[in-house]
């Protein structure tokens, strides 16, 4: 009896450590450029456009990204900087989860945050939002290019 008890808890313990391998296993490969058509809602309107996000360095699960996006002329221009503009390039960070599908990006300079799914290797989807006086919400797509 008691010697059960010690190989349950060797196997236990056993177990424990190798779950951070596991989870580095999981990481996939983002590197590439991303896009896809978004709508976007923002306190001064509505716009639509493209969004291209390319990751420019991997490091496991931890990223660099490059963000540019356009809007048609006409339509609510975007926050960047306190100047108001309907295109624009962004540095962002970001991270994969620890299931191999969950990813989350800040944008650099504001208080943008991307959460999201891999749902298969070439598409992510992604939710933005942005909070403070040009409040941004928009959904998104994307597929990449390598």
């Amino acid at each position: 009896m008691i010697m059960r008890t010690g190989v349950l808890a060797v196997v236990v313990v056993a177990g424990l450590g190798q779950s951070p391998a596991g989870a580095q296993e999981a990481v996939p490969d983002l590197m590439g450029v991303w896009t896809g058509p978004y709508q976007v809602i923002r306190s001064n309107g509505r716009a639509e456009g493209v969004l291209t996000l390319k990751v420019t360095e991997q490091d496991g699960p931890l990223l660099r990204l490059e963000k540019s996006w356009e809007t048609a002329p006409g339509d609510a221009p975007g926050d960047v900087g306190g100047e108001l503009v309907t295109k624009a390039i962004e540095e962002l960070v970001g991270v994969i989860g620890f299931d191999g599908r969950e990813v989350q990006f800040a944008e650099q300079g504001d208080g943008g945050v991307y959460t999201g799914n891999l749902t298969a290797p070439d598409t992510l989807e992604l939710v933005y939002v942005e909070s403070g006086h040009q409040a941004t919400a928009y959904r998104l797509v994307m597929t990449r290019t390598k």
